[in-house]
């Protein structure tokens, strides 16, 4: 019975070293996910070492691992977001009212992208603290006072129209080295909105309104001044066009005129040389004169005639045409 008690004992003793075997290798490893880094303790001072991603080792019951994220992380404000609200990695936190260089009353909506460096761990766990407080002390702070700060230079139209890429690109030079000197890399700023009052956006969208009602009359006083130039362009047009058809009819007329004078002068000249041959070749050739004679005397359509007039007396001259010799 003994014995057998002693055997129970043995079997107690190993089983309670094995465990404590167990919990001791438990204890000695940690495992680090991908896109975080261990920032390793003991007895709450900072070793300064720190683990990558994967198993690794430490001093079971005396070593303690902080985890801070190398992946990018995500700072948001958003209306009806508790202060401090954390989703999916990203921090959700209010928006930031200021007012802009003439008075008027703006919230201010943006967003923070970032990195912790990973080479600056240590830094940052002996200044600033775990993930958690680098985002409350650093991000937050800095992003809250250029929110408030740098709107107050722009006057409120201009924040109304147009001028939010400046803002932004303003923002980033500024933040980017104040983040850098916490240890954070600033990935991106984006200045999602910048909300006015209702009143005042009810002035600006009636001021609009009239600027557009304003254009819309130039718009039509200008179509109208252009309708006009252009009936005026017609009418000159067609004006220079009934010019030149009358000039060319006055043209035409002239040509036709000039041709008909010249047609006539040619017609006389003609003539007038034909007269001139006919006198030359009667002079050379008296005797065609009586071949005429003869042959008007033998033609019955001819008007020859002819008489003799004696040396003593004056008769009438006789028709002696062929129609009157037949005669009885």
């Amino acid at each position: 019975m003994v014995k057998r008690s002693g055997i129970v004992g043995v079997v107690i003793i190993v089983g309670v070293v094995l465990l404590v075997a167990v919990v001791v290798f438990m204890s000695s490893y940690t495992q680090i996910d991908f896109g975080t880094v261990g920032m390793v303790t003991r007895f709450g001072r900072i070793t300064g070492r720190i683990m990558d991603p994967g198993l690794n080792w430490k001093a079971p019951f005396v070593d303690r691992v902080i985890i801070y994220r190398t992946q990018e992380i995500v700072y948001i404000t958003e209306e009806q977001m508790g202060e401090g609200d954390i989703r999916s990695g990203t921090y959700v936190d209010f928006p930031t009212d200021t007012t802009t260089a003439d008075g008027q009353q703006i919230t201010v909506k943006y967003s923070v992208r970032f990195r912790i460096d990973a080479t600056k761990i240590t830094q940052i766990a002996n200044e600033i603290g775990d993930e958690g407080a680098l985002v409350d002390k650093v991000i937050k702070f800095h992003a809250r006072i250029l929110a408030r700060n740098i709107p107050k230079e722009y006057e409120a139209l201009d924040l109304y129209t147009g001028k939010i890429q400046a803002v932004q690109t303003e923002f980033e030079d500024q933040l980017r080295p104040l983040l850098a000197d916490k240890g954070v890399i600033l990935e991106a700023f984006g200045l999602r909105q910048i909300e006015f009052q209702d009143d005042y956006v009810q002035a600006i969208e009636q001021k609009q309104i009239e600027a557009e009602n304003v254009q819309t009359e130039q718009n039509r006083a200008e179509q109208a001044k252009w309708r006009a130039q252009s009936a005026i362009e017609v009418a000159k047009g067609e004006a220079q066009a009934t010019i030149e058809n009358a000039r060319g009819d006055a043209e035409q007329i002239k040509l036709l005129a000039a041709g008909d004078a010249e047609r006539i002068t040619l017609i006389a000249a003609a003539e007038a040389e034909a007269i001139r041959l006919k006198g030359e070749i009667l002079e050379q050739y008296p005797g065609v004169v009586q071949f005429e004679f003869v042959q008007g005397l033998s033609n019955p359509d001819s008007n020859v005639s002819w008489g003799i007039i004696p040396q003593d007396a004056v008769l009438p001259f006789l028709n002696v045409t062929p129609e009157s010799i037949r005669q009885p």
